[in-house]
Parts: C-alpha cells; structure tokens; sequence
C-alpha cells in the first residue's frame, strides 16, 4: 500500500509496505515504453537481486524479464529498466549516461539522496521500503510514469 502526497519539489518520496522488488514491480506497474510491452528488467552486478526479481515476478503475475548484468556489459544489452544495488550514484549517472536509448526507466537502493542517477531511489525507513523520484532524471528518460506516481510522492524538505 502506498500512501499518497503531492510532489513540489526535484526530488521526491513515497513510503511504502511492500520490500524493494514489489515496490520496483509496482513502479513498472504504472510505467509506459513506447518500444515495448514486455520490458526487460537488467539487474546490474547483482545475481541475487536478479533471482529475488524473477520470485517475485512470478508469485506477483507480471509479464516482465529479467537479467542479471555486468556494469561493463550493459550499454551492449536490451533494457527497458535498469536496477542497481553495488554502484555508486555517480556510477549510475555515467551508465544511464552512456546507455544507448533514453527508453530507460533507472531505479536504485544505494542512492540516498536520489540527486542524480536513478530515477527512482528506494530506501527502508524503519518498518517500510521508501522511494524518492528525482524529477531532474525522469525528465532524461524517455519513459512515461503515470502520474499517480508522482501524486504519491512528498516534499522532502
């Protein structure tokens, strides 16, 4: 369950129940490529993170693939969305960067204050996985987000 608040600045948050692979298939959930309906989720330096993705997806029913990809190959891959876990936000910011298609929605849990990088930046706050949208790098991606999204974000400041 998210809980709802409106977004009046750059960057943005939600508060969620859910543990990060459900709010991230959430967050696809109400995402749009224009390239495809089917979008492959690359879990990059992670295996882990690519396995707990795939349980989800299948207990949850979404229609999405995932792939588990070396930081080094990813501008070679097809993605639709990118996850990141072990890089720095900087690290982020070139990958996205260099990637070839702007159809790329970017999502991350070791990105704290969301200023650039991903997308989207997923965090626990005490009992419950949390989200900020860094608007600057939505407005990059090519992607369309509903915008209940970011009516379910909240000034952080």
């Amino acid at each position: 369950m998210l809980l709802a608040s409106i977004a009046t600045s750059q960057i943005c948050y939600a508060i969620s129940n859910h543990n990060f692979y459900e709010l991230a298939l959430t967050i696809l959930s109400y995402s749009k490529w224009s390239n495809t309906s089917r979008p492959i989720i690359c879990v990059i330096d992670n295996a882990e993170a690519s396995n707990q993705f795939q349980s989800n997806i299948k207990q949850l029913g979404y229609d999405y693939q995932v792939q588990a990809v070396n930081s080094k190959d990813f501008q070679k891959t097809e993605c639709h969305v990118v996850y990141f876990s072990t890089t720095t936000p900087q690290q982020q910011q070139n990958l996205i960067q260099a990637y070839p298609s702007r159809s790329l929605l970017s999502l991350s849990i070791n990105n704290p204050a969301c200023e650039i990088g991903s997308i989207f930046c997923l965090y626990n706050k005490k009992t419950s996985s949390t989200f900020k949208v860094n608007l600057d790098a939505l407005s990059y991606s090519k992607v369309h987000i509903d915008p209940r999204v970011l009516i379910l974000a909240k000034n952080t400041e």
